[in-house]
């Protein structure tokens, strides 16, 4: 097992900005992180259909966008954006998934979320202690959405050794870790922790324990995790818990080149060096990109960013850092 240490940063990354949740109703998904969650509407708007949120592509008829945040926090918002739900077919689903919102009180939060359509909970709050992997005991709650893929609450119950875990002083904080699942493994930690320098909190190898409590795994089904950080030192500022699963336990594309559509859609990152990072992906070569353009709409309409195609045909976004 590797672990990073509590003064390692990240150069490139920042926090983690952003993630992006492509939704069939985006009235309710709004309702439900506002009324029920307790976040606040930043920002809303239209994504035209010649600023397509992919690759700036004219496909498509313009979709609404609604921005929720935690009160107080600069970072770790939800971008709702129209499209349609993730289909689901019983597997886990595979690319970015899970989102992780940091909640004062997880049981106060799951008798809110008790009867909300479409929010089926997969287990009741549970305890964790993920101690021996570096990390620290926590209590969480685990949904399926509306949108096909999975809500987390989390909070803390004893402290990480020699770092701070994610807290909110009101009930519902910021996204501090988004899911992201392969049977690539490799090549896609290769893009984390190589090229953009994340440095890994956690670094195993799992046939039981916790991981598999939450996502009822069978005994002995193996998962490789790796916890990768962004920004300063400890926990860092947002991070990516990449997963690597065999191909039969993840969602089944029809082809190969199909590529996922709803549910937790991209991620973004944020940098105070958006040309670092640009070249190097291209330096790796093993990675698509964009240009460097400046963003037209959105929560981040004015700043400069590029998007990368990951290991998995997952999206990242790398937008500027503004000045404070």
């Amino acid at each position: 097992m590797k672990r990073a240490g509590v003064d390692e940063t990240c150069d490139l990354l920042d926090e983690l900005a952003c993630v992006w949740v492509g939704v069939a109703d985006i009235d309710e998904a709004t309702r439900l992180f506002t009324d029920i969650l307790g976040l606040e509407l930043q920002g809303k708007g239209e994504l035209s259909k010649a600023v397509d949120i992919w690759d700036g592509s004219t496909v498509g008829d313009p979709r609404r966008w609604i921005y929720v945040q935690s009160s107080g926090e600069r970072f770790g918002g939800i971008c709702l954006f129209e499209d349609e739900a993730r289909r689901y077919d019983g597997s886990l689903p595979r690319g970015w998934d899970s989102v992780e919102l940091v909640v004062a009180d997880v049981d106060a939060a799951a008798s809110r979320l008790a009867g909300v359509p479409g929010a089926t909970a997969l287990v009741e709050p549970f305890t964790s202690d993920l101690s021996e992997m570096g990390s620290n005991i926590h209590r969480s709650g685990l949904w399926r959405m509306p949108w096909g893929t999975h809500l987390i609450l989390t909070a803390g119950v004893t402290e990480p050794e020699s770092r701070a875990f994610p807290k909110t002083q009101s009930g519902t904080g910021r996204v501090f870790e988004v899911h992201l699942r392969t049977d690539r493994f490799e090549q896609t930690r290769h893009l984390y922790a190589d090229v953009l320098g994340m440095p890994m909190l956690i670094d195993v190898e799992l046939t039981e324990g916790p991981i598999h409590q939450a996502w009822s795994l069978r005994k002995g089904h193996p998962v490789s995790m790796s916890f990768l950080k962004s920004g300063g030192f400890g926990t860092g500022d947002g991070a990516v818990e990449l997963q690597g699963h065999p191909t039969s336990e993840l969602q089944t594309l029809p082809s190969p080149d199909e590529q996922l559509v709803g549910g937790t859609a991209m991620v973004t990152f944020a940098s105070k060096d958006v040309e670092a990072v640009y070249d190097a992906i291209k330096s790796d070569g093993g990675f698509a990109t964009t240009p460097v353009n400046l963003i037209a709409e959105g929560p981040f309409a004015g700043r400069r960013s590029f998007r990368i195609l990951g290991g998995e045909s997952e999206r990242l976004e790398i937008v500027e850092q503004p000045a404070v």
